[in-house]
């Protein structure tokens, strides 16, 4: 129990206070998150990745290790998610919104910055690979299955090019694998603005979770937290095992899997009606009890 309160209180509360911070902004002055959320997509985000990868030269044999652990773990959660939408005998949207909030976790400014304040640089260079991997396949993926089949693969590969941390973890891996040598005074300038990523991000956190609001839908509520929750560090840990992970790259994966859903599903909720006040409720409530089955993961899993 000492354990899990250390966790509590030393990796996980920190975030939750940053993060309280961009919620009373949002409640009591009304910032508008929009411009924020478009300079950390655009710009930080980017430059966190391509630091983090370039700084850490991580080999490439591990390199596509972890960008396949979050290949596998995500395609098995919707697997899983499947599985439990035909026992509960869920209709068409309800299985497509739980596969969306299941598959989809917040590996940005919730992961990396847990995995950032518990391993210091070395882990946030490792969570930073499923970051990336796991948004490629939102971006993809997530959309094809949100429009039930019905968007075209283009004008999902098309929204894909536009985010920019996939250009930058592309231009990362070149950079390093090639040794291509980055004049000191950009790189220090992309390391400063990448450094402001994980704050605002948390920020943008808080001021996203101020505007939800829950609307119970536990038909749906009840098997996405389940899975998401208890499920995702469990099949974290087969998944690990199963590609031989160890290490500083087993515990960031399996922190990463064990994310609550990503806020981004509300948006394909709304844009593809998935019932939106049910994929808000499992959001908001799975990220308030995440710090608890989160921090009982890392205890109890010794991560």
């Amino acid at each position: 129990m000492a354990d899990i309160v250390l966790v509590l209180t030393q990796n996980i509360l920190p975030i939750f206070i940053v993060a309280a911070f961009g919620y009373a902004l949002q409640r009591w002055i009304g910032v508008e998150k929009k411009p924020l959320s478009s300079i950390v997509l655009n710009v930080l985000s980017p430059c966190l990745v391509f630091a983090s990868l370039v700084g850490s030269q991580l080999p490439g044999a591990e390199l596509m290790s972890l960008a396949l652990f979050t290949v596998i773990n995500v395609l098995l959660m919707g697997a899983v998610g499947y599985v439990a939408a035909r026992l509960l005998h869920l209709g068409r949207t309800e299985t497509i919104a739980l596969l969306v909030v299941v598959m989809f976790v917040n590996g940005g400014n919730y992961g990396m910055t847990l995995n950032q304040l518990r391993y210091g640089d070395p882990g946030l260079a490792r969570a930073v690979v499923y970051y990336t991997t796991s948004t490629v396949m939102l971006y993809t993926l997530g959309i094809f299955i949100s429009s039930m089949g019905e968007m075209p693969w283009r004008e999902a590969l098309a929204r894909l090019l536009r985010f920019p941390a996939v250009y930058a973890a592309v231009s990362a891996v070149v950079v390093y694998s090639f040794h291509i040598p980055i004049p000191a005074p950009l790189l220090r300038g992309i390391e400063v603005a990448g450094a402001g990523a994980i704050p605002v991000m948390l920020l943008v956190l808080g001021m996203q979770l101020a505007d939800l609001r829950t609307v119970a839908s536990w038909r749906l509520a009840a098997p996405a937290l389940i899975i998401r929750l208890v499920g995702g560090p469990l099949l974290g840990v087969a998944v690990a095992s199963l590609l031989g992970l160890t290490g500083l790259g087993r515990a960031t994966s399996i922190i990463e899997a064990s994310m609550p859903p990503a806020v981004f599903t509300i948006i394909l909720a709304t844009e593809f009606d998935l019932d939106p006040p049910a994929v808000t409720s499992i959001v908001l409530v799975s990220t308030l009890l995440s710090p608890l089955t989160i921090a009982t993961a890392i205890t109890l899993l010794n991560l």
